[in-house]
């Protein structure tokens, strides 16, 4: 059954190495971080939107760690930026949405729980539109595809957690051993536990720019 993803690589998407690697959750274990769960599926119709809704989850606990606050972004914007349809998106896809397009809160550009398909999916206005590119004035977005294998997790999740993919579906890793992996879904219950073989996994990471400081 398919939830939204869309697998597939491109031969010129970033791979394991091409980002600086830094230890910034030691324990791996991105709990404590994690936001409350959101629903890819209202009672009207499925977003087919896994994949945004796994990166953003990433992005909101990255944000948690490096400031102490949560934030929720808009799932409904990315997933009409990043070129959603109705068998869902890739992961580069909605990767290369956050890094080009931005992102916007979810109060600024927000989902009811009556909207249908088309309602979901109208396209956001210039003004929304420009308010998502001022997420770049603080931050910046990277990524790279990395090793699927639990050894590959257990280092990567000490920097980020991982968006991971089993069949149909896009979830977010956040804690590994050898044996299971717990990931955090778009359906509930929000926490799940794996043990089999991932299809693929993307390593999102979040970094605050550092401001430029001018003299008088």
């Amino acid at each position: 059954m398919n939830y939204g993803l869309i697998e597939g690589q491109r031969n010129t998407d970033w791979i394991a190495g091409s980002l600086p690697y830094e230890v910034r959750n030691p324990s791996g274990d991105w709990t404590p971080f994690l936001p409350p769960g959101e629903f890819q599926r209202n009672h009207v119709f499925d977003s087919m939107a896994c994949v945004t809704f796994s990166a953003l989850n990433s992005i909101e606990v990255q944000h948690k760690l490096l400031t102490g606050t949560h934030r929720n972004f808009s799932d409904r914007f990315t997933a009409k930026m990043s070129g959603t349809t109705d068998q869902g998106n890739y992961l580069f896809k909605v990767a290369d949405s956050i890094r080009k397009d931005g992102l916007v809160d979810e109060v600024v550009w927000t989902t009811a729980d009556s909207f249908d398909w088309n309602q979901y999916y109208t396209f956001p206005s210039i003004e929304v539109i420009n308010k998502g590119r001022e997420f770049f004035n603080d931050w910046q977005v990277n990524y790279e595809f990395i090793d699927f294998n639990r050894d590959s997790l257990i280092y990567h999740l000490k920097h980020s957690p991982i968006q991971v993919t089993i069949p149909g579906h896009a979830v977010l890793a956040f804690w590994s051993t050898q044996q299971v992996t717990k990931f955090f879904d778009s359906y509930e219950p929000f926490q799940k536990e794996w043990t089999q073989v991932f299809g693929s996994a993307l390593k999102l990471v979040l970094t605050r720019k550092q401001k430029v400081m001018t003299s008088e």
